[in-house]
């Protein structure tokens, strides 16, 4: 642990303990503590000018309490002892007139495996001055308007350093530090009379060595993409075959694909599969999907989750069979299993199920060859690198504007095409259409990772 967060450490933990103590004296049977410290300098951006410089730090504390089989919860910004006792007086309060649930549970956290991530500080990072927080906005700037064509609209560059705490009485203490520099960039291009949509992104970075580079080679890439879309064009309707690039297999596919790997949808039976379709083949055999909390480049990385369980690295889908679902403490007390780590959530909520790092493993083409199989399939093939639209996640139906799109045609890039609809099934997509993944794969914000889909039998609707 950085030296520059003990007293906050020590702070957090005694406040936890102290909330801790008072939900147990007002009559709990059980609790649990979800504490956090946070402080950010964030650099905003607005109309390519700097608009606020702005420093905020905190402590926020969460009680949730047991009372049999009923369940309270309660938060406070604040380490006052008087204001700690108030949230644990409320938390009991709610807890006895709550309904009863027979899985509601507060369980000990194992000891976290020694090959997971432990140290996510960068003392660099944590003392960074804001004169070079400033500097590196500018490198930021600079890059994104080297083409006037670029028009930013709005940005940001922030510095967080931060502590997650855990600590229930049945004896979890779990607690771990982070600091990250976060940016992102919204913005559009401009040339004559054609304007492209507004486009966005955010990464981030936990060393401030490789920052700078980071920063500029991720703001270069974003702007050229931006700036392809001003060669446009009308696309043509057909069903067949789409190439998704790895943001549009996220985006569309994969978001809804975790809707059915929620351990509480499983136990809610709402889902499309259950218990008894584990080791059962579900999807395309080319469908290999892993959570991966441990990767310390990405967004989701963690030790622990909201309920103090360790994670680790999980297969849910190898070779499209279905290994396992994403469990709380909640969802698997109703399913008669373990824990998997996959409790989410922060002081001022209670826990819910979610992923934490999703990646869809690489295939065995080159893109090179996923693009050679569709023009020589079909004489002209939509490229989709972004959507705005509906996804079911019960039916798996999606529909919407693939923004930002390439209309390929005779084997070439012609242009790209602003409003074409496209529209598909989630199950049949990663299914008996799905016609290979690349070899290469992209990681999308910092976050999950994932090849580019040649997939057939979507609906494309041109503009």
């Amino acid at each position: 642990m950085n030296q520059n967060l003990k007293p906050e450490k020590e702070r957090l933990e005694i406040a936890a303990e102290k909330l801790l103590s008072y939900a147990i004296k007002s009559g709990a049977d059980t609790a649990e503590v979800c504490g956090s410290y946070g402080i950010k300098t964030k650099i905003t951006l607005e109309k390519q000018d700097y608009h606020l410089a702005s420093s905020d730090d905190g402590y926020s504390l969460g009680i949730r309490v047991l009372k049999g089989h009923r369940q309270g919860f309660a938060s406070c910004n604040s380490t006052d002892p008087t204001e700690l006792k108030e949230a644990a007086i409320k938390a009991n309060e709610i807890a006895g007139f709550s309904p009863e649930n027979p899985h509601y549970t507060i369980q000990r956290g194992e000891n976290i495996p020694t090959e997971a991530p432990h140290n996510l500080l960068d003392p660099a990072l944590t003392d960074l001055s804001i004169q070079t927080q400033k500097e590196w906005t500018q490198l930021m700037v600079a890059e994104a308007t080297k083409d006037k064509r670029f028009k930013l609209n709005e940005g940001t560059l922030e510095i967080g350093t931060g502590l997650s705490l855990i600590l229930n009485s049945l004896g979890t203490h779990q607690i771990e530090a982070d600091t990250a520099a976060s940016w992102s960039l919204m913005g559009m291009g401009v040339e004559g009379e054609t304007i492209t949509s507004f486009d966005y992104f955010s990464e981030i970075s936990r060393k401030a060595t490789s920052t700078p580079e980071k920063l500029i080679l991720s703001t270069r890439k974003f702007v050229e993409e931006v700036l392809n879309n001003l060669k446009t064009g009308k696309s043509e309707s057909y069903k067949g075959l789409v190439i998704f690039t790895p943001r549009a297999v996220l985006d569309i596919l994969i978001s809804s694909l975790g809707y059915h790997l929620n351990g509480r949808v499983i136990a809610e039976e709402t889902g499309r599969w259950g218990l008894n379709d584990r080791e059962k083949r579900i999807l395309n055999s080319k469908i290999t999907l892993i959570d991966n909390p441990w990767y310390t480049d990405r967004a989701g990385c963690s030790s622990f989750d909201r309920e103090g369980t360790p994670t680790r690295p999980m297969s849910l889908i190898e070779e499209g069979v279905l290994k396992g679902f994403c469990l709380d403490h909640y969802a698997a007390h109703a399913l008669n299993l373990s824990s998997t780590g996959h409790a989410a959530g922060g002081p001022s909520s209670l826990p819910t199920v979610s992923t934490h790092t999703l990646c869809l493993a690489p295939g065995e083409e080159t893109k090179i060859g996923l693009y050679e199989k569709a023009k020589n399939a079909q004489k002209s093939f939509l490229v989709v690198h972004r959507y705005s639209g509906q996804s079911d996640p019960v039916t798996g139906d999606f529909s919407g504007v693939a923004k930002g799109a390439e209309w390929w045609s005779h084997g070439e890039q012609k242009y790209y095409v602003q409003e074409t609809l496209i529209s598909g099934n989630l199950f049949e997509a990663l299914g008996n259409d799905l016609m290979g993944l690349s070899k290469e794969t992209e990681i999308i914000d910092s976050d999950e990772e994932s090849p580019t889909l040649l997939i057939n039998n979507i609906s494309v609707t041109g503009g």
